[in-house]
């Protein structure tokens, strides 16, 4: 079968993703944008870990923060796929809609949805209004977890097919990337002094919704000689982060490490025992799965959408508007894991639920 995939733009958590889907159909990938557009990623080297081409749908312009392109029809009529997967219920999947109902009804339309269950539940107006109608009439939405498929299922349509496949990393190629990353995890152990610590991770954005100065506060709360905390990211509040610490009178006992790529980013997963992704706004979470995969054991708010990858065993959800329970919750994973040695010889064992493999497999056979 012939697949057309359109996407915003093409970012390190979907690689694979694309790459099975071009090993399993006969793909043309055409993404809307040259980047992401709140994150600026190596477009060279994620290129090359591709095993397709990349194409662009480069007419249209921007309006108000969105892309509108146009050419869709061009696109879709030269490649003339057997289905076509979109991404959440954009422009791009409106038209792609349109085209098929009037020209090719016999091409099946998926749509990628990254919603969490509070994200679905919180859309309103004109957002609301495009959900429903297009994926009401479209063949099926492939969301980021049961959870929300069911969800879905109950409180807009069951008419559609609804499949579930996360944000997440084949473990092959991750753990390639771990491995390579260890001469830089021990390098970092030694540069900042990390040894007998017990660390607590964060990689994002530092803005809102990412809810850091709740996350310094409850660290605080369980502040001790022994515990670190690393925020690997960039963002307008780092400065006012960096203030609040020093009010805090823990600036000593959190590291602003600044935005990582590559092994840079790859290696913090390897010793750092504690991940945490305290957001109240997150459609899914794709750090949640590398952080996992490198064996951190994972607190994550139960408002993202990668709640859904977490159980008793690889770690614990908790309210992100509730410092006490935060606060009790790390309490609890700092008393339970082991401060760091000198340095770190192996990989430990990847916490997924599941595998990629997996998932991938579900997909497809049910598509």
């Amino acid at each position: 079968m012939k697949a057309l995939i359109f996407h915003p733009a093409l970012a390190p958590y979907r690689v694979d993703f694309f790459n099975s889907l071009n090993e399993y159909y006969s793909a043309s990938f055409y993404f809307s944008l040259k980047n992401v557009s709140d994150q600026k990623f190596n477009q060279e080297n994620l290129k090359s870990l591709c095993n397709f081409k990349c194409n662009y749908v480069s007419n249209g312009f921007e309006i108000l923060g969105r892309s509108i392109r146009t050419g869709v029809f061009s696109i879709i009529k030269k490649e003339n796929p057997d289905i076509i997967f979109c991404a959440e219920y954009s422009q791009i999947t409106l038209l792609t809609f349109l085209y098929c109902k009037i020209k090719n009804p016999k091409i099946k339309i998926y749509t990628l949805s990254d919603d969490s269950i509070k994200n679905s539940e919180d859309r309103k107006g004109l957002r609301l209004f495009f959900r429903n109608f297009i994926s009401k009439n479209i063949n099926g939405v492939v969301f980021t977890s049961k959870d929300v498929s069911n969800w879905y299922k109950t409180n807009v349509s069951n008419k559609s097919n609804t499949l579930d496949f996360p944000v997440i990393h084949s473990e092959k190629s991750l753990l390639k990337k771990y491995s390579n990353a260890i001469n830089q995890a021990n390098v970092n152990i030694g540069n900042y002094n990390l040894k007998n610590k017990k660390v607590l991770l964060y990689v994002g954005r530092l803005v809102d919704v990412k809810n850091l100065f709740f996350l310094i506060k409850c660290f605080s709360n369980v502040k001790g000689k022994d515990k670190k905390l690393v925020l690997v990211g960039e963002g307008v509040l780092k400065e006012k982060l960096i203030e609040f610490t020093q009010k805090l009178g823990i600036l000593e006992d959190v590291l602003f490490i600044g935005r990582k790529e590559g092994v840079e980013l790859y290696n913090w997963y390897l010793f750092s025992q504690l991940f945490v992704l305290p957001s109240t706004y997150e459609p899914f979470g794709a750090v949640v799965n590398e952080a996992l995969v490198g064996g951190c054991r994972v607190l994550c708010s139960d408002l993202a959408g990668a709640s859904s990858l977490i159980n008793k065993k690889n770690g614990v959800l908790f309210n992100p508007n509730e410092e006490n329970d935060l606060s009790t919750k790390l309490k609890q994973a700092f008393d339970e894991v082991k401060p760091l040695g000198k340095s770190i010889t192996e990989l430990r064992e990847s916490a997924m639920p599941f595998t990629f493999d997996q998932k991938m497999q579900d997909l497809l056979k049910n598509i």
